[in-house]
């Protein structure tokens, strides 16, 4: 949320001092040799950089590498404790995420016997209306067969009161 044109430009200054830091080593190592020894008296003369800039944590291992070594293998008691808290809450998060995933995993089972009731009820409404369909059917040729009869015997069925049947 902070303001993107001032991290950009941090940035750039960032890239700047290292490609100074960079050019210089090479510097020295073509003049006095690729064991020379480069120290940061000498940086702050062909850099023009501070003293208190080329100890900077993005500076600092590109041109001591007795720095390195000390670095790598110590973390300060602050660097245990802040991995420690970065492990619990992730261990927080993963149990938050398990007991989500166990609810999903419940409620995707809660669906699947529902849609499975739902399916026997659209086959039983299925088997109902096949039933009811088959009966109007009888009923409807019944009901002709009656109609021709009727017919026969010269009975209009306009003489008959249907509305009395509705």
């Amino acid at each position: 949320m902070g303001n993107d044109g001032l991290r950009e430009l941090q940035q750039k200054k960032r890239e700047e001092s290292i490609e100074r830091v960079e050019w210089a080593i090479k510097y020295f190592r073509d003049l006095e040799g690729v064991h020379c020894r480069i120290t940061a008296i000498k940086l702050v003369d062909i850099t023009g950089l501070s003293r208190a800039t080329l100890y900077k944590s993005h500076l600092r291992p590109l041109w001591d590498s007795n720095w390195i070594k000390t670095n790598t293998g110590k973390k300060t008691n602050s660097e245990i404790n802040h991995c420690h808290q970065d492990n619990q809450k992730l261990q927080l998060d993963v149990s938050l995420l398990k007991s989500k995933l166990e609810k999903s995993y419940g409620e995707i089972s809660r669906l699947k016997k529902g849609v499975e009731n739902e399916k026997m009820r659209a086959s039983v409404y299925r088997h109902d209306y096949e039933e009811l369909k088959e009966r109007y059917q009888q009923l409807l040729h019944h009901n002709l067969r009656i109609l021709r009869k009727l017919h026969l015997h010269g009975i209009d069925i306009k003489d008959l009161d249907l509305e009395e049947f509705n």
